[in-house]
């Protein structure tokens, strides 16, 4: 398990740490020109009325946070970022899954606990292009930005990435290698503390 707490996220980025090594950097498959599921497993630990941010893919903003009484699930279109008002689906100390599911060039499928909440077509677009696009956990910025922060406390229990049904990162928070977690594909995806 990864502790997140507030103000030291973590990020998905491995081509920051070398962008030639991997080989083939699994963030660069975020970057709107292919499908892909994210599926990660956490408890939000953080009861306050303040909003929340789960994760943000960056630098075209999707993600999802929780404010008072309700969920935000957002992504960009590559031409805005759209805001779908979700029922309160996350509650302090209780493990749950959400899955982001992006099919390149038809649509995106959010799912909270195995129950789809949003369904989007996206034909004739793409989820925002980015050459090096990242996720971060625990906020919804970087921190040096000082906007968007978002801070939260959440425990990281599992995360996959999964690309035309391969799944080519995966961690499950048991393995530290120097400060970033082992990737259990061994394919090098690292996520470390920003």
């Amino acid at each position: 398990m990864l502790e997140i707490r507030k103000g030291n996220p973590w990020i998905f980025w491995p081509s920051s740490i070398c962008d030639t090594f991997p080989l083939d950097p699994a963030n660069k498959k975020l970057n709107g020109k292919f499908s892909f599921t994210l599926d990660i497993d956490f408890t939000l630990l953080d009861d306050t009325e303040c909003k929340k941010t789960i994760f943000s893919l960056l630098p075209m903003y999707s993600g999802y946070d929780c404010d008072k009484g309700c969920d935000i699930f957002l992504y960009n279109d590559g031409e805005k970022t759209h805001t779908k008002v979700l029922p309160n689906l996350v509650h302090p100390n209780k493990k749950t899954n959400i899955k982001f599911k992006y099919i390149y060039n038809k649509g995106i499928e959010f799912s909270v606990d195995n129950n789809i909440q949003v369904r989007v077509e996206m034909k004739n677009k793409t989820l925002g292009y980015s050459e090096s696009p990242h996720i971060i956990f625990g906020a919804g910025n970087f921190p040096k930005n000082n906007f968007n922060l978002n801070y939260t406390d959440i425990d990281l229990h599992e995360f996959k990435l999964t690309v035309d049904d391969e799944i080519i990162s995966h961690h499950t928070f048991e393995k530290f290698i120097h400060d970033k977690s082992f990737d259990l594909t061994e394919n090098c995806n690292f996520i470390h503390k920003i």
